[in-house]
């Protein structure tokens, strides 16, 4: 019997926003997340916008599943929250897991829980998604050779 985590890896050239050109994909989503979500902001965030690599993760009979791999297009984060930009929709209550490129080689590992998705159409990308997360545990440092 094997136990222990299993793990499920998915990755879809779609969903890569990392793919995307940052300035085409970021005309007016500034302006749309300070106009949707005021009221949100309970404490001061940082702009960081950056490529992340990401993992949505689930949990089916207490084992940890990996479900999707690929790139979120970072916009800002706080001590206890991040926003960032998708390819895909996770639900609610997904966790999303994300190494963020502190420096060259040092990265940092962060699990986050999603709080809420905004669909935003981007011309000449499609739809995309804004999605609010609050920190569940983190940031974890590890050096990539």
């Amino acid at each position: 019997m094997n136990i222990g985590t299993k793990e499920i890896i998915r990755e879809s050239p779609i969903r890569r926003v990392g793919n995307l050109s940052t300035e085409a994909a970021m005309v007016g989503v500034r302006k749309d997340v300070e106009v949707s979500f005021p009221s949100r902001r309970g404490e001061a965030r940082v702009n960081e916008q950056k490529v992340c690599a990401y993992s949505l993760c689930e949990s089916l009979n207490g084992e940890r599943v990996t479900i999707e791999q690929g790139e979120v297009y970072c916009i800002n984060r706080s001590e206890h929250g991040i926003l960032v930009l998708m390819g895909g929709r996770p639900r609610t209550q997904q966790l999303l897991e994300l190494h963020v490129a502190e420096t060259r080689w040092e990265y940092s590992l962060s699990l986050y829980e999603v709080q809420w998705t905004k669909l935003l159409p981007v011309e000449s990308h499609g739809d995309l998604f804004l999605v609010g997360c609050r920190l569940v545990f983190g940031a974890s440092r590890y050096w990539a050779f």
